[in-house]
């Protein structure tokens, strides 16, 4: 029996009774999605899965999307997207430099179809540092004020993976959010900045802080401002989840409600990661 027990903050469960090398029923899969909805973010524990078990898993729930940077998928497996820093190549979403200042956001929301969810395992993780935080957007919405909902709710965020590069370079992670793409770099798409989760109908923030570029109708000056403190806000600590990795750990993540972000690593150790993203089928308008 599949069972969820919270941890201490607001987002974040650890599942027990699931074995991610089967595919799930339909009731496990009803089970799984509402718990995902529920707390955003699902750990699952010392899980032993070949990249042909968890694109299997991730397969029962959603269509599943490849990487745009060719470079980075698995050989043999292209669902699978290579992240971290082994085979020669450096595929990182963090700051090489020991920043604060990290890049939060939903996977994929620089494409003209996002993901809804994402699957990362890992199999290497140096021992310190690389964990993965996650910022609930639902909390976050909820805490503004009334007259910060309103304004929020009348704008349309600019998103562009140019903003992702460009904060990574100047950061000192060389190539690692570059390389071979199937998708134009420059692509802007636009998206509400007040989104509504399809199960639920409630209201969470979309945006990140570097990969979404400006407020449409708004110049640079206005608009960058404004998303560093909505930023600061947003993903203040009472928000989040700190998810320190351990090999055999799955975790599963809701891009509809929650924002995550890479914290820096030392790149002298190997850290290797898999990636299913599950393509969104709802409209976010």
């Amino acid at each position: 029996m599949i069972r969820f027990e919270p941890v201490d903050t607001v987002v974040g469960a650890v599942v027990s009774g699931c074995d991610l090398t089967q595919v799930p029923d339909q009731d496990d899969i009803a089970l799984i999605e509402a718990a995902l909805e529920k707390y955003g973010v699902l750990i699952f524990r010392d899980q032993q899965i070949s990249p042909a078990q968890q694109i299997a898993f991730s397969r029962a729930f959603a269509a599943l999307e490849r990487t745009s940077r060719v470079s980075a998928r698995l050989d043999g497996h292209p669902e699978i997207f290579v992240v971290g820093n082994v085979d020669g190549k450096v595929v990182s979403f963090a700051p090489a430099d020991g920043s604060d200042e990290l890049e939060w956001h939903a996977d994929h929301m620089h494409l003209a179809v996002p993901a809804r969810a994402s699957m990362l395992y890992c199999l290497e993780t140096p021992p310190v540092g690389g964990e993965t935080l996650f910022a609930c957007m639902y909390a976050a919405y909820d805490a503004l004020s009334a007259e910060a909902k309103d304004r929020a709710e009348g704008l349309t965020a600019l998103h562009s993976v140019s903003g992702l590069q460009t904060f990574l370079r100047t950061k000192g992670v060389k190539g690692a959010a570059e390389g071979e793409y199937t998708s134009p770099e420059t692509l802007t798409v636009r998206w509400p900045l007040v989104r509504h989760h399809p199960l639920t109908g409630r209201k969470a923030l979309y945006f990140g802080s570097k990969v979404t570029i400006g407020i449409e109708g708004w110049p640079d000056e206005k608009a960058r401002p404004y998303l560093t403190r909505l930023e600061a806000e947003a993903t203040a600590e009472r928000f989040r989840y700190a998810h320190a990795w351990r090999p055999g750990d799955a975790v599963l993540w809701d891009n509809r409600r929650v924002l995550h972000a890479g914290t820096p690593y030392d790149m002298r150790y190997p850290r290797r990661m898999h990636r299913t993203t599950w393509r969104e089928e709802h409209p976010i308008a």
